[in-house]
């Protein structure tokens, strides 16, 4: 048993941040909507400057989301203008929580409200896919805008602190929205589908590998097979909802339909194309594209050992200048969706189990970390795409290091014997 004076500390960590996240949420429920939204861009520019790593990642994301159609001095303008509009929107996200119902209208508009009714009206439901995109935290509140009586339902994550949880899940049931925990039965979920329900999933998020092998912006990756399998079950229809920002304050919501019959690939499709509406106000903090491996999951375990058609593959980079002499790159960790570059030692052969066009770089054996770091950010940067994972033997600590830093995964394989 737990000693109680060990749980105190903890209790009032959670009150002080309860107490922050309140104090905070009526304070700017009292400015005009321009003025919170405007805060929020400050702020979220404050955050771009301190935060490198997670400046990594929001341009490590669109890198992929965006390869080949901007450059990267244009997706490092789109990293920062995101950060801001991300600022704004939680920050704004304060302020319309406390609105009442019926000034929700002057601060979201849904642009194609017929095509939920057409879907509503079929009588088995809609799955509504939904992204962390604009000011999300209206998306439990906008069942006021649905057709009349449409019940509305939403999948939710307990937060860490208890106190916010009750508190956050009190707020987006206030207005009418049955909140389902993901420990709740899908048969439950289904049949709240069936009787004409409309239940909002969050299926940008990335998944382990109990995820199912789709393409994402181009990008093989897996998600969440929930939404197309509620939708099966049910024999609901399938839309994704986007949420742009129109102006300082204000929003457009818009729904798209599913162009075919709902499966995980065709619901990743759907919500692509409603997060592309408006690429600035996506939530490119999470990193979206990571990949799962270790010494024993490889790459085939991750990806799958088939290919799954042209798309943005991924970058591997065989780190050869330190690994044993004779070292090879396993059969299961070679995969038709990786493109593989390999760092030799100055004046080392490309070895003969390598294709002839393999890119090389050039790496002295026994690098210090913060050398090895400027050759493997110069090496992320020489391509659209971005670095995926390092792999190798035995690796030194200055390279283990060196990839920690650069926020690039490293899997360091077994020497051979």
């Amino acid at each position: 048993m737990s000693n109680p004076d060990e749980k105190l500390p903890k209790r009032w960590r959670w009150r002080f941040e309860w107490l922050v996240q309140t104090g905070l949420q009526k304070a700017v429920g009292w400015l005009p909507g321009a003025w919170a939204f405007g805060l929020g861009e400050v702020l979220g520019g404050v955050v771009w400057r301190c935060m490198p790593q997670r400046r990594a990642t929001v341009l490590r994301n669109l890198r992929i989301a965006f390869a080949g159609e901007y450059d990267l001095p244009t997706l490092r303008r789109m990293a920062q203008a995101t950060f801001r509009r991300t600022g704004a929107n939680l920050f704004s996200a304060a302020r319309t929580a406390r609105l009442a119902p019926d000034q929700l209208g002057s601060v979201i508009q849904i642009e194609n409200l017929e095509l939920l009714e057409q879907a509503h009206a079929a009588g088995h439901g809609v799955v509504l896919l939904l992204s962390h995109m604009g000011n999300w935290e209206l998306l439990s509140r906008i069942v006021h805008l649905f057709p009349p009586g449409a019940c509305a339902g939403a999948f939710y994550r307990p937060l860490n602190n208890p106190l916010l949880d009750q508190s956050v899940l009190k707020r987006r049931q206030a207005d009418g929205t049955r909140m389902f925990s993901k420990r709740d039965n899908p048969h439950l979920v289904a049949g709240f589908l069936r009787a004409g329900g409309i239940v909002g999933i969050l299926a940008d998020q990335r998944v382990g590998p109990q995820g199912e092998v789709v393409r994402f912006f181009g990008r093989l990756t897996r998600a969440s097979p929930l939404p197309s399998l509620l939708a099966r079950r049910a024999k609901s229809a399938v839309l994704a909802l986007s949420l742009t920002t129109v102006a300082p304050g204000r929003w457009s919501a818009r729904f798209v339909a599913t162009s075919a019959s709902p499966s995980t690939d065709s619901c990743m499709v759907t919500l692509e194309q409603a997060m592309l509406r408006g690429p600035l106000d996506v939530f490119w903090l999470q990193e979206r594209w990571k990949v799962y491996i270790n010494s024993e999951f490889t790459i085939r375990d991750w990806l799958g050992a088939k290919s799954h058609g042209s798309g943005r593959p991924h970058r591997a980079l065989v780190w050869l200048a330190d690994a044993p002499p004779g070292w090879r790159l396993p059969e299961a960790w070679v995969h038709p969706d990786v493109t593989y570059e390999v760092v030799l030692e100055p004046g080392r052969d490309l070895p003969a189990w390598l294709p002839a066009a393999t890119r090389i770089h050039a790496a002295p054996c026994g690098a210090a970390r913060d050398r090895l770091c400027q050759l493997i950010a110069a090496i992320d940067g020489a391509a659209a795409l971005p670095l995926d994972y390092l792999i190798t033997s035995g690796a030194p600590k200055a390279l283990a290091k060196a990839s920690r830093r650069q926020g690039i995964p490293l899997v360091s394989l077994p020497p051979p014997p």
